[in-house]
């Protein structure tokens, strides 16, 4: 799953998982630019927050995600479609569903000039699974028994059990870097002294997460060469700095601008703005192993206070859907088709804002008198300062007192990371692929319910962990169906999450630029920056 701008369960994720809604703020023309093959000396890109690290096992959030994504080779990848392509594999194969077997390139080098083995390979996903490497992205291989060399250019991954996710893995979370370079770094890997080695389309000239990421093309890369040279990835916290930024031509695009600006943007000279939707979501996280959030009462009232149609407007600009749950409806729609999803979508009944229901159900608490909480939020997401302070007036109305508290957005992640005094979160995170189970296993089982794990809200009672079980085994539409709609309504009977919103992402890039192919669902699965090109 995506941090985006405002985490990820998913990779980030989020920020660049999206699909084309429509096109504003420049001419018919300009919209349908054709792609140069010039090389582009030098492009900046504006992210909310610098990477916190280029090690994907700590960095587990969109804006370092971008990064890692531009830099390093994964074993897979994902087209815009969320099919998956050949990576550092050239090919693939699942002979059962507990197996999958993958056959590395040969003549790949590293950017010192060494070759990449199959070592390399295995030993990338190895330490993700290694206790001692605390990864974030452990999580996402909780199914993984094994990965061995199975041949001179082989590697085998073994499950535990079917998981219909893990498929996907190899695009999104499988980097490959050298085994000699990240055992010499230690616990240095991923900063600016010792930011990696990887084989990727670019490497890295400087890092560090207050400033950013250089970036230079790597002129013996073993794929196509992107025609971007040279790029910046620059932190801009602050969302009308960014839009001033872009406008004076100090940056060249961004992603992930706030959406209630939209009209700001579109009226940018110079600038195409496209707003997407994405496959993130937005909720509530209430930490059920915790008073006063154990009690399910007290999460009605809460589920009860939020204004969510009310709040479209203000937050979002009208660009966002209400949510049914944390599973996406472009996912939910990839997985089951357009008409099921409506109808899996429709059938979930949330609480409705109303304060009357509200207050009954706080009087049925343990904290009929209420209480007081913090909430912490990104400080650069104004959709969760709105949402925040909206639902404090309600709640004060029936004797909660909440407090948002904003903080920089890579103490805030490293907050969530922790997995300590979780309490209320309000999270935008999203998946990385077209199947719908995916955050199952993240969002609502034991496993991630600890330090670098995504369960922020401790939910895992036992009905739950048998609906995730079956969602990851393989089966038929049907009841693959019945399996969504079942975690579904009892995410909304039990309320661990809140469902909030499904929000468009905005996307700026200068008319000199443009996407080649055309941004779509699954951006997150490719090198984003090799997909630049000159539209002169």
């Amino acid at each position: 799953m995506n941090l985006s701008r405002t985490t990820a369960t998913w990779l980030a994720v989020f920020a660049v998982s999206t699909a084309l809604t429509g096109c504003s703020g420049a001419a018919e023309s300009d919209r349908s630019s054709v792609a140069h093959d010039a090389d582009i000396p030098k492009l900046t890109w504006a992210v909310a927050a610098g990477p916190r690290s280029l090690d994907i096992a700590h960095s587990l959030d969109g804006t370092s995600y971008l990064a890692i994504a531009a830099l390093f080779d994964s074993v897979l990848r994902l087209d815009m479609k969320g099919n998956l392509e050949s990576g550092l594999a050239e090919s693939w194969s699942s002979p059962d569903s507990h197996t999958y077997v993958y056959r590395i390139r040969r003549g790949v080098k590293f950017w010192n000039d060494e070759p990449v083995t199959a070592e390399d390979v295995r030993f990338s996903l190895a330490r993700q699974l290694d206790p001692a490497t605390a990864s974030e992205s452990a999580q996402l291989l909780a199914a993984v028994k094994s990965v061995e060399v199975s041949g001179p250019d082989q590697v085998t991954v073994r499950l535990s059990h079917p998981d219909a996710a893990f498929q996907y893995t190899p695009a999104l979370a499988w980097f490959v870097q050298q085994k000699s370079y990240v055992e010499a770094a230690g616990e240095e890997l991923g900063t600016g002294a010792r930011p990696g080695m990887g084989s990727g389309a670019y490497t890295v000239e400087s890092f560090s997460p207050a400033g950013g990421v250089a970036l230079r093309r790597n002129e013996q890369y073993w794929g196509a060469k992107p025609k971007v040279v040279s790029a910046e990835i620059k932190p801009i916290a602050v969302p009308e700095a960014l839009r001033r930024a872009v406008q004076a031509g100090e940056v060249d695009g961004t992603i992930d601008f706030p959406v209630r600006h939209a009209q700001r943007w579109e009226q940018l000279r110079g600038v195409r703005a496209q707003f997407v939707r994405s496959t993130t979501t937005t909720y509530l996280s209430l930490d059920t192993a915790t008073a006063p959030f154990d009690d399910e009462h007290v999460r009605r009232a809460i589920a009860h206070s939020v204004d969510r149609k009310g709040l479209l407007a203000p937050a979002f600009g009208g660009r966002a859907d209400l949510a049914a749950s944390p599973f996406t409806t472009a996912q939910l729609t990839a997985t089951v088709g357009e008409d099921r999803a409506a109808e899996l979508t429709e059938s979930i009944a949330l609480p409705e804002f109303d304060l009357g229901k509200a207050a009954a159900e706080l009087k049925k608490s343990r904290h009929p008198n209420g209480f007081t909480v913090d909430a912490p939020y990104a400080a650069d997401e104004p959709w969760a300062q709105l949402t925040l302070e909206d639902l404090a007036r309600n709640l004060a109305r029936i004797g909660i007192r909440l407090t948002p508290k904003p903080m920089p957005r890579q103490q805030w992640v490293a907050q969530i990371y922790a997995h300590q005094d979780l309490g209320i979160q309000i999270i935008r995170a999203g998946g990385g692929t077209p199947y719908a189970g995916e955050l199952a296993s993240v969002l609502f089982v034991e496993d991630s319910a600890r330090p670098n794990g995504f369960n922020t809200a401790n939910f895992h009672p036992d009905e739950v962990r048998q609906v995730v079980d079956q969602i990851g085994a393989p089966s038929s539409a049907e009841a693959r169906f019945a399996q969504l709609r079942s975690l579904m309504a009892l995410n909304a009977e039990q309320l661990g999450y809140v469902p909030l919103f499904e929000p468009q992402t905005g996307i700026a890039l200068r008319d000199e630029f443009v996407f080649d192919p055309q941004v779509d669902t699954f951006l997150v699965g490719d090198n984003w920056l090799r997909l630049i090109k000159s539209a002169k």
